[in-house]
């Protein structure tokens, strides 16, 4: 048997290296991460180390050394090279080409090239072709959920996100499943038609509302309603780029023993996200309600804010029905949702 280290800057570079030296029937017998130079463990570089082996009666490919008259190209022609696709210059052999439009999903790029490495290592160690548990561990390692304790709960975020519509599934939540008192605070005096929204569905369940136009409203609001076991928080919706937004939320709400979920839509940018996020970012947020679920082929946008902004996931909502249409879920089971969806 013919066994053979290789040290190079990523997998699939280590991998068109043994392929080429070993050839194709080469095994993988171990791989890790490695550093490589700097001083006194500063600056050190991060490589890949990939042992494999061949059976000595297995011909090893021989790649000739280029001389000076030979081109690059003739030197590439004349090298065997792998049956390989490339996305965003990251190899993959032919068995896993389905999941190169996963490794350009723009909410996976911090993680790209991990996901890459691991892609490649477990294929090569044990043939198998649907990594679908590998992608789970790896969403679920990231994903982390929040149940609310406090008593106040309040929803924020921009306009169109459906914060009113899950205000009223989490007071229906709060009333009907879980038989607490629940009152309702809305300051989304913006839209007529949310306040009158907001109240059909206060009356429809039997529970208190009050409207607060200013921050003494709302104090008045919040000594009105001391008896409720839960007050439910509606703000108004506006552009997130307008920088005077999160301004106005702050002078005119008390965030005080108050949990604060920013609901972001599913249906939105990645990119749009993010800058949802930052924008957002002077609020004590406690984490965050991805709505419209339902509306979107794919949910990987759930693992790339978990990534990037490492907020909790209070609730999912996943349709228009009250109260039917949201979900307090596992890490486990959002894991599962997301990859599922996501490898359709």
């Amino acid at each position: 048997m013919i066994v053979k280290k290789i040290t190079a800057d990523s997998m699939g570079e280590a991998m068109e290296r043994i392929k080429r030296e070993l050839g194709k029937d080469a095994i993988i017998l171990n791989t890790r991460q490695i550093k490589v130079g700097g001083f006194f463990g500063l600056f050190a570089k991060k490589k890949v180390e990939l042992v494999a082996s061949v059976d000595e009666h297995v011909p090893v490919p021989s790649v000739p050394i280029p001389t000076a008259e030979k081109t690059s190209e003739t030197v590439r022609s004349t090298a065997i090279r792998p049956s390989i696709v490339t996305v965003s210059e990251r190899p993959l052999p032919k068995e896993l080409r389905h999941y190169a439009p996963l490794l350009a999903e723009p909410a996976l790029q911090q993680v790209a090239e991990r996901l890459h490495e691991r892609l490649l290592a477990t294929y090569y160690q044990t043939q198998q072709t649907d990594l679908t548990e590998l992608l789970k561990e790896e969403v679920e390692a990231k994903l982390r959920v929040a149940a609310s304790t406090a008593r106040y709960i309040m929803l924020t975020g921009p306009t169109g996100v459906g914060k009113t519509t899950t205000i009223a599934k989490l007071a229906a939540h709060h009333t009907l499943l879980k038989n607490q008192r629940v009152g309702l605070i809305t300051t989304d005096t913006y839209r007529i038609s949310a306040i009158e929204q907001l109240k059909t569905y206060a009356d429809i369940l039997g529970i208190p509302i009050h409207v607060a136009y200013d921050l003494d409203d709302f104090e008045r609001a919040r000594q009105a309603l001391q008896e409720c076991d839960i007050v439910l928080v509606d703000t108004a919706g506006r552009n997130f780029l307008d920088e005077g937004y999160v301004e106005q939320l702050q002078n005119r709400h008390d965030f005080t023993e108050t949990d604060v979920f920013l609901v972001l839509s599913l249906t939105s940018k990645y990119r749009d996200l993010l800058q949802i996020r930052e924008r957002f970012g002077k609020i004590p947020l406690s984490g965050v309600i991805f709505s419209k679920a339902d509306e979107t082929s794919e949910l990987w946008s759930m693992f790339g804010l978990a990534e990037e902004t490492e907020l909790p996931i209070y609730c999912v909502t996943t349709g228009q029905e009250v109260p039917e249409d949201i979900t307090f879920a596992t890490a486990d089971e959002l894991s599962r949702m997301i990859v599922e969806r996501g490898m359709r």
